[in-house]
């Protein structure tokens, strides 16, 4: 699976399997944060890291994605604590969801604890289990 394959997938499935949060993925208010989601989905040096994150050390991807674009998320929410909405924060989380559940098939999903009140303020998300043994993420059709 490449890069893109992850990137396509994610884009075409997102609003009918996540259908509370098609303003999410297409409405204007929210371009900037989906883009941001698209944007780390498809550096695969990245989109390798929140996956090692989430395998070895139970590291939520979305704590993993926020922490590396922090600087981003406090200029688009014009935030110096980048404080996200509700509705973005679990927008969010269901593309991560969408991601590691949908597109590269794993099977098991937990909420656990994590600390972000510097930043974000949020209590608690998703890590992912039951990784497909056959999983290889190629980056233009070389892995």
């Amino acid at each position: 699976m490449t890069v893109s394959n992850i990137a396509q997938k994610t884009v075409d499935g997102f609003a009918v399997i996540y259908y509370n949060f098609k303003d999410f993925q297409q409405g204007a208010k929210y371009q900037p944060y989906w883009n941001m989601c698209i944007k780390c989905i498809n550096d695969r040096d990245l989109l390798m890291n929140v996956i090692f994150c989430n395998d070895v050390f139970a590291i939520p991807p979305i704590k993993t994605f926020l922490v590396v674009y922090r600087d981003d998320f406090v200029r688009i929410t014009g935030d110096e604590r980048a404080r996200l909405d509700t509705f973005v924060k679990r927008g969010i989380g269901a593309f991560w969801g969408m991601v590691f559940k949908f597109v590269l098939g794993y099977k098991e999903q937990k909420s656990v604890s994590v600390s972000m009140d510097g930043y974000f303020f949020i209590r608690s998300a998703s890590i992912y289990s039951g990784k497909p043994d056959d999983l290889i993420i190629e980056w233009n059709g070389s892995v």
